[in-house]
């Protein structure tokens, strides 16, 4: 008898799937633990009869189009740098593979530092000699230890990678407090010098930068002009007023980038919204045709998408994601749903989370714990996959590079795109202990679809 209800059931699904104009196909991650390959394949369940909530309806409407998308992707860092190279190259090439190849979590639009960052193993820059305003003693070789290496053979694996860069800190020298990093000891020193003589300086810091990083065949495609300029932190860091980022661009970074020809765009920001309101200053008559977008981090989705309504030819990026604590929890990975859905359903054309890798102690040389994609440890060679790392292994299979936002309207919290197939994904995720029919609404047509429990999941329609 089970037999034949097996194949009764089979029958009305195939009925229920050709009366639609979409075949859907689904695949779906668990939370709960870390995997390498963490993506599974569902059979889809689609019942016409079945009984769905209201709140469940998500309705799609995918001709109208937003922004296109240019990836997701994660943050490098030296200290992640140091545990990767302590693997054997064999470990090391599945970390990577892991990481950026297209056939596996495709991190193609990633995030590196200019100078030290608060990830990297202690406090540096580029220019160490004091009052070298014409950047003789200017190197990268500390870069080429790490970071670098780490950078290239990222790029190995996907030749497509864009890069954008911000930096944490100036050159000690050239700010008040003489120090790279301990911003919090004294707020009034934590700031660049205002000079002329000292703005030039570093626009030629910022231009050797990407010229350095160009010969060792990393292109910088952007950079954001300050990381986080409204905090006083204990590690790399500066505070920037408004006034001053702006003069510093506009008189000296950009004409010294257009000087040398440099195709590598300038963005304001790196913005949190948090304590202060630096994004709206920034988009007023003087500048808001200079910057080649803005760049935020911390931020909430009501006041991005204000800079639609006040530029709507600005470009919005999001540079970096919730640290967390360095517990790389499944709660935790469950709210990332949540953040992918805050940047790009605001009009971000990307997702960049924060640490790639970091080590089995998962701290800072400042001393503190954030979680990461993979922990490496350093002693036993062991690679722990954490739960963020299957939630970012499918958001990056469903939201790729050239595919374009579509409009939907829904209380759950997705995000909706259409790739150059014209199919449709949907990015979605059932947070009940059971499974849940949830009703696509496309083209006059309903769907119910059953989607696995405690999962997140990536709907694919194609038109038949």
């Amino acid at each position: 008898m089970r037999f034949y209800k097996t194949i009764i059931a089979a029958i009305l699904l195939t009925s229920a799937v050709n009366a639609q104009k979409y075949n859907v196909e689904m695949s779906y991650v668990s939370l709960e633990k870390g995997e390498a390959s963490p993506v599974k394949n569902y059979e889809t369940t689609i019942d016409p009869n079945a009984k769905v909530h209201q709140n469940d309806f998500i309705v799609l409407i995918p001709e109208i189009e937003f922004q296109t998308i240019e990836g997701i992707g994660g943050a490098f860092n030296e200290n992640g740098g140091e545990a990767l190279f302590s693997l054997p190259e064999n470990k090391q090439r599945e970390v990577l593979k892991n990481l950026f190849n297209t056939n596996n979590a495709n991190l193609v639009f990633n995030r590196t530092p200019i100078g030290a960052s608060d990830f990297s193993l202690d406090a540096y820059s580029y220019s160490m000699v004091p009052e070298d305003y014409k950047m003789k003693h200017f190197s990268i070789k500390r870069d080429k230890k790490y970071l670098l290496p780490f950078i290239k053979a990222a790029l190995k694996e996907n030749s497509d990678m864009l890069l954008q860069a911000s930096p944490w800190s100036p050159p000690a020298w050239m700010k008040y407090s003489n120090a790279i990093d301990k911003n919090n000891i004294d707020k009034t020193k934590s700031r660049l010098k205002e000079s002329p003589e000292i703005y030039t300086a570093y626009a030629t810091y910022l231009v050797k930068y990407i010229e350095a990083y160009k010969k060792e065949d990393v292109i910088i495609d952007r950079f954001c002009v300050q990381n986080e300029p409204d905090t006083y932190a204990p590690f790399p860091g500066c505070n920037m007023s408004m006034e001053q980022m702006q003069e510093l661009s506009l008189d000296y970074i950009i004409p010294a980038f257009k000087k040398k020809k440099l195709n590598t765009g300038i963005w304001a920001g790196t913005f949190r919204t948090i304590n202060r309101g630096d994004h709206y200053k920034i988009l007023n008559a003087k500048t808001i045709n200079k910057f080649d977008g803005i760049g935020f981090q911390y931020a909430l989705e009501p006041f991005m998408r204000e800079v639609s309504l006040l530029a709507p030819n600005m470009k919005i990026m999001n540079t970096e994601t919730k640290c967390y604590n360095g517990d790389n929890s499944t709660k935790q990975a469950k709210e990332r749903i949540a953040e992918i859905a805050n940047y790009i359903n605001a009009g971000s054309t990307n997702y960049c989370y924060w640490n790639l890798i970091l080590n089995e102690t998962s701290k800072s040389a400042w001393g503190w714990k954030q979680n990461s994609l993979m922990v490496i440890n350093r002693k036993n060679g062991a690679i722990e996959y954490t739960p963020d790392y299957n939630a970012m292994y499918l958001s990056s299979n469903a939201i790729v590079k050239g595919d374009k936002r579509i409009a939907h309207i829904s209380k759950h919290t997705i995000v909706s795109t259409k790739n150059n197939a014209n199919d449709i994904k949907v990015l979605i995720q059932n947070e009940k202990s059971t499974n849940q029919f949830v009703k696509l609404i496309i083209d006059e047509e309903e769907i119910n679809i059953d989607l696995p429990k405690n999962a997140l999941c990536k709907l694919t329609l194609k038109r038949k």
